[in-house]
């Protein structure tokens, strides 16, 4: 929660492909409360929260922020399967982009301002990460804090030579203090800046950290964060954003007004009776809890309309033509074969570099999970085990086989 006195900090949630309703929220802040951005003392991020963070800290446009998110979204939704397709790699589109629009010197801009929500392979204990040597370091960090495992990839990526997964595992909120951090997550739950419902159901469930409403609509939400909506319901959420952004600065004591250009069609765009907007101005405590907005990018927040309209080509729109993709489906047996071998091969070439630190970790595994059922079965052979493990994987002995961690260490 926000408190001036004792300071604040941000922390964003992971959320996959739903992001876009964190560039809603950021455009809000900026615009109507940028003092709540630039002087919080860290932000906190996990998975697509973290990916956010460092975009943010490092001075990219939330315009260019939210283009490249559609064109991440488009490129997982051009074929049939969507991301399950062989020829779509998640990872590799992620470190791709983050090369290319990451400024060289973004371990400079970012340390000691954020920190990135990791979970350790070897003990599941969680790690914040929160300073940087090199460009490389940021994008090692930020891809193991989005890596889920067999959806993004059967390897986990490594940070420093330590193997690392989605931050969400044991820490998807991660914070510093429950009272002085603003938390923000597009699901419906107790957060500060979320969708809001007023519902006589008071089942939540706290995972890793996470309060998660049990609704249909957050049900809907978490399969769109996996598997990503049309553009349509992409650029709703960050609508949503910007206006759940809005609520939470006019609870907090910031009064706020949006000027109703037209009564007539604002009624409709926010269903709402028409006889509320002709006041001349709508009080955001007076929008309905269940609020999803239309995308009339006409009356979209100042600053979002061209942002999201759509920018596809003419082929790219020809082939989501209804009779196209039919076509593509009956084809679908002769093509799948075809792309698989493409895809595979392709992957394979890029692995080369990493056989052989990939296949010594997989060995190390397998011989940890082997130690781990053997240790059920015969306790006494736990130690033989451990001794074993190290005699022949030394590498992998800094990464606390049998820790006895804290449940959240930092560095």
């Amino acid at each position: 929660m926000y408190d001036p006195e004792r300071g604040w900090s941000l922390s964003f949630g992971g959320s996959g492909f739903l992001g876009l309703y964190y560039v809603g929220v950021t455009r809000c802040l900026s615009e109507r409360a940028p003092y709540l951005l630039h002087n919080a003392s860290k932000i906190f991020g996990s998975s697509a929260g973290a990916l956010h963070a460092a975009t943010f800290l490092s001075g990219i446009p939330l315009d260019r922020v939210l283009q490249i998110i559609l064109d991440l979204t488009w490129k997982a939704r051009r074929r049939n399967l969507g991301v399950l397709h062989p020829s779509f790699n998640i990872g590799k589109c992620l470190r791709d982009g983050l090369q290319e629009h990451l400024p060289d010197n973004v371990h400079q801009l970012i340390s000691g301002k954020i920190s990135i929500s990791l979970t350790r392979v070897s003990d599941g204990k969680n790690v914040l990460v929160s300073d940087f040597q090199s460009k490389a370091e940021v994008v090692d960090a930020l891809l193991c804090s989005c890596f889920i495992p067999f959806y993004c990839g059967l390897i986990p990526p490594a940070f420093r030579g330590v193997r690392y997964i989605d931050g969400g595992f044991s820490d998807n909120l991660p914070l510093a203090d429950v009272k002085t951090t603003i938390t923000v997550c597009p699901f419906y739950g107790e957060f500060d800046i979320c969708p809001k419902i007023k519902s006589t159901n008071f089942l939540h469930v706290n995972i890793t950290n996470f309060s998660f409403r049990l609704c249909l609509r957050n049900f809907y939400l978490l399969s769109r964060s996996l598997s990503p909506p049309d553009f349509k319901v992409m650029r709703e959420i960050c609508l949503r954003g910007y206006l759940d952004a809005c609520r939470f600065l006019e609870e907090n004591g910031t009064s706020l007004c949006w000027v109703v250009p037209a009564a007539h069609l604002l009624s409709d765009l926010l269903s709402v009776p028409e006889f509320v907007l002709r006041r001349g101005r709508l009080r955001l405590g007076e929008w309905p809890p269940l609020l999803l907005v239309k995308t009339d990018l006409s009356l979209s927040p100042p600053g979002l309309a061209e942002a999201m309209r759509d920018r596809r080509g003419y082929l790219s729109r020809l082939s989501s033509l209804l009779s196209v993709r039919v076509m593509s489906y009956v084809m679908l047996p002769c093509t799948l074969p075809v792309e698989s071998a493409i895809a595979l091969l392709h992957r394979l070439l890029i692995w080369l570099p990493n056989i052989p630190d990939d296949i010594q970790w997989l060995q190390w595994a397998t011989s940890q999970v082997c130690a781990r059922m053997m240790t059920c079965l015969l306790p006494s052979s736990r130690r033989a085990f451990d001794s074993l493990a190290i005699m022949r994987f030394p590498h992998f002995h800094g990464e606390h086989v049998f820790p006895s961690a804290s449940q959240n260490d930092s560095y």
